[in-house]
């Protein structure tokens, strides 16, 4: 299947979060509460592929406040956090949605993203990813984790649907 086409069966949108959203690395105040770090335009560009008719979700490993506070200001409804295998939680996600995995786009980091990815029908990567990984995505971002990869991922996606060029027209008016 031709590239444009997979990404017009995107309906939903997976990220890995530590790695991705973040830079991967840990953050902690003088009295242990967890510190994370996010790209304002990873930001926009999720919010533009809700408008563009994609769900957001993401599949983590880790539990953070912080996280939960940026996820809720994105208005992110699918919030998995605390699981270290992530294929049930995707497996759990098609049959609540009602999605093949052709439906679901994954931006992964690490080794542990590998079953995902495979799993999924639009399988991506972050650059500074492991090479394990990267042979298991169809795209890598040229931009690290944290360092605008997701906003890229995005983009990718919203110009293979033939999005992109409309959704620029709010910013233009």
């Amino acid at each position: 299947m031709e590239l444009q086409e997979k990404a017009k069966g995107v309906k939903l949108l997976l990220l890995d979060v530590d790695g991705v959203l973040t830079d991967g690395r840990l953050y902690y105040t003088s009295q242990g509460e967890e510190v994370k770090v996010f790209h304002v335009r990873d930001g926009l560009g999720l919010k533009l592929a809700q408008r563009a008719g994609m769900r957001v979700g993401v599949i983590s490993g880790r539990n953070s406040v912080a996280l939960l506070n940026r996820l809720r200001e994105l208005g992110i409804e699918e919030v998995h956090l605390g699981h270290h295998q992530k294929l049930p939680v995707l497996e759990s996600l098609l049959r609540k949605l009602s999605l093949e995995p052709l439906n679901v786009a994954f931006l992964g980091d690490d080794l542990v993203d590998i079953p995902v990815l495979r799993r999924v029908g639009f399988p991506m990567a972050v650059a500074d990813a492991p090479v394990e990984v990267r042979e298991q995505a169809l795209c890598v971002t040229t931009a690290k984790g944290g360092e605008g990869a997701v906003r890229e991922a995005v983009e990718l996606l919203l110009k293979l649907r033939g999005q992109w060029e409309e959704l620029l027209q709010d910013y233009y008016a």
